[in-house]
């Protein structure tokens, strides 16, 4: 019986790739700036891409490593109760062996090349996903502030409809109103007191689905800082950004992450193809060992026999079934599927600019006149409102234009924010929404 114990001696490299950050404090309120930059920290979604570009990045050094020789050693301790064969019951061996492809037609190159290919894909597959988030982000947090506004104008429009209540209530006394004046300015203050109620209701919603994109502990409330949009656009006019159609097709053809990530996949999808042709074609390796083997005792009174041998190995692919020749085919299909991907994500590309584009010029002129309707509903609130305090309309009037104007107000704000939304979306679509712009 031979009982052999053998000890290999292996080297793993274990790059450390996440980093755990510091708990975020969300006690005061943020910035839009500051909300994208915590989801950047903190998003999973953004640690996955960022492993993926890790995993990709390794691929190319292993590729790298392929023009380097693979040095290997091995011990080995052998006992028997045989020694009529030559050798002694203890027996130790060690080897050093070396392997180095001297000539592979470009092989190592196609496969380097390759590899880098995916890297870049793997680049703007994380840029998509970045952009991704921020514009998520963005869209919560203009959703969270129109919250916010829509909250204080119900309690606006609630307030006046306790107002129009005891107005009635009044009026009711000293026979100016009827009891049904009375009970359909009860029935307006319920419904604006429903109306605040979602609202609220909303707004909770909101920070909490800002909260999740940011990848912050659930049930930990987010609140945010306006910014001076809003303000400018209520007290003069909001500063418009002028958009070409055309500039924005452009831009998205040549920036859109996902098309440039297709754009890295038919590279390596030509490499892939390239290097099945390279299969079939022979390559020159070369192998060297180096020996020691000592006999019988121990290795410091022991004979020893060491040894050494080169050889150069010259491999020629005859016949493999086909295989090597099918794998040629599909690495050909590969890369037209890849081209016609390309070409079907271009178009639905432009149709996508297309579309956010003229969505956002609906926004952009839906600001002027959201501002001439409140303008216009303020004005009609208030002569009617001046017109039943001298007794010369009825209550319906005042309950009418108090509904006008609590819709053009509640417009108003809704307008202003789809325009935020529908700027960043326009983008987003050409491929240039960045953090802190």
């Amino acid at each position: 019986m031979w009982k052999t114990c053998s000890f290999i001696i292996l080297f793993i490299a274990l790059p450390i790739c996440m980093a755990i950050s510091e708990d975020v404090d969300v006690s005061n309120p943020l910035t839009l700036e500051q909300c994208i930059k915590v989801a950047l920290e903190q998003s999973p979604n953004i640690k996955t891409a960022e492993l993926d570009l890790i995993t990709s990045n390794n691929n190319v050094k292993d590729a790298k490593a392929s023009f380097l020789p693979e040095i290997n050693t091995n011990g080995q301790y052998q006992f028997s109760d045989i020694n009529n064969i030559g050798l002694e019951k203890s027996n130790y061996n060690a080897q050093i062996s070396a392997n180095y492809r001297l000539w592979d037609h470009g092989k190592r190159r196609t496969a380097l090349n390759q590899a880098k290919a995916n890297e870049q894909s793997s680049k703007m597959d994380y840029s998509q996903t970045e952009q991704g988030l921020i514009f998520n982000i963005t869209d919560a947090y203009y959703n969270l502030l129109q919250s916010e506004k829509l909250i204080s104008v119900d309690e606006k429009l609630l307030e006046i409809s306790k107002r129009n209540v005891e107005k009635a209530k009044l009026f009711l006394e000293k026979g100016r109103a009827t009891p049904a004046d009375v009970a359909s300015a009860k029935v307006q203050q319920a419904n604006d007191e429903l109306t605040l109620i979602n609202s609220q209701n909303d707004l909770k919603l909101a920070q909490a689905r800002l909260s999740t994109l940011m990848g912050l502990d659930k049930g930990k409330p987010v609140k945010v800082q306006d910014g001076p949009d809003y303000k400018n656009y209520m007290e003069s006019s909001l500063i418009k950004h002028e958009i070409s159609l055309e500039d924005s097709i452009t831009k998205a053809i040549q920036n859109r992450p996902e098309l440039n990530s297709l754009r890295s996949r038919l590279t390596s999808s030509e490499w892939s193809l390239k290097q099945t042709k390279l299969d079939r074609l022979p390559v020159l390796s070369a192998d060297y060992n180096y020996n020691f083997l000592f006999g019988g005792g121990t290795p410091k009174d022991s004979n020893v026999d060491n040894s050494w041998n080169a050889v150069a190995r010259f491999t020629f692919p005859i016949f493999d079934g086909g295989v090597s020749k099918r794998r040629q085919q599909n690495a050909e299909i590969n890369v037209q599927q890849t081209k016609e991907s390309i070409k079907s994500r271009e178009q639905s590309i432009v149709l996508e600019v297309q579309q956010e584009y003229f969505n956002f010029e609906r926004t952009t002129k839906s600001l002027d006149i959201a501002k001439d309707q409140v303008e216009n509903a303020t004005l009609s609130l208030d002569v009617t409102q001046g017109r039943y305090d001298q007794g010369m309309t009825i209550f319906l009037d005042v309950l009418s234009a108090q509904a006008r104007y609590a819709q053009s107000i509640t417009n108003q704000v809704r307008a202003f924010y789809d325009y935020k939304i529908a700027e960043k979306s326009l983008q987003k679509a050409a491929g240039d929404l960045k953090a802190g712009e």
